[in-house]
């Protein structure tokens, strides 16, 4: 569950720097680093009290698992409500504050992130002073996030391509939030039982008649048409 978790707080930086890409300007980014690196160095004292054996803790409670995905489930439809304004033009004075709206909304999944980041670091690191590793992170935190953000501008300048690698890294925050909080812990061992060929059969044939008919009906109503 650690793996999947470390998993997800990747994805979410990933989808955090994918945000950031489209504002116009270094204004919004740079604010957005320096607020975060704040954040960073504000919360070390609460990061300094945390331990190996609670975090793991915290990781292995289903419930707090259960919150954190429905935390995470809000911030991802917000996320991609905004990838379909940026998509759609918006028409009347309600899509138009609607679309400010979820563009003034950068994204919160972030802060957690680094305070996880933050507290690994000082385990990491014994007998560094802490407000040095605090600096040092929030230091490396605006580096990080301005350095990722002009890379993704330089290597992906369609706008319209960073906004479908947004949506699908959005859709896997999504998809391991939701297995994150289900309990990984087998309460029946599975029993044998043979393969059942025949219900196999006919879920594959169903598929693949529903493949031919969903690939040939369309053409053959654009011929008839046609004629």
């Amino acid at each position: 569950m650690e793996l999947l978790v470390q998993i997800l707080l990747l994805f979410v930086i990933v989808a955090s720097v994918l945000r950031l890409s489209f504002e116009r300007g270094w204004l919004v980014p740079s604010l957005f680093a320096v607020v975060a690196a704040v954040f960073v160095y504000l919360t070390y004292p609460y990061a300094i009290e945390q331990t190996k054996t609670g975090l793991a803790a915290y990781i292995a409670n289903r419930s707090l698992r259960e919150y954190a995905s429905i935390f995470i489930s809000l911030d991802v439809a917000l996320i991609v409500a905004y990838t379909f304004s940026r998509l759609h033009c918006t028409k009347g004075r309600r899509g138009r504050v609607v679309a400010f709206l979820l563009r003034l909304y950068p994204g919160v999944l972030i802060f957690p992130v680094l305070f996880y980041l933050q507290s690994t670091l000082i385990f990491a690191l014994p007998g560094v002073d802490f407000g040095i590793v605090s600096l040092l992170l929030a230091f490396g935190t605006v580096v990080l996030l301005l350095g990722l953000t002009l890379l993704l501008r330089f290597l992906l300048p369609e706008e319209e391509l960073r906004l479908e690698i947004l949506f699908l890294v959005e859709l896997f925050v999504f998809i391991l939030g939701i297995i994150a909080s289900v309990d990984e812990t087998i309460r029946m061992a599975p029993t044998e039982r043979p393969i059942e060929w025949r219900g196999l059969v006919l879920t594959l044939s169903i598929g693949l008649f529903c493949f031919v008919i969903g690939y040939f009906a369309p053409r053959i109503r654009r011929r008839l048409t046609h004629k």
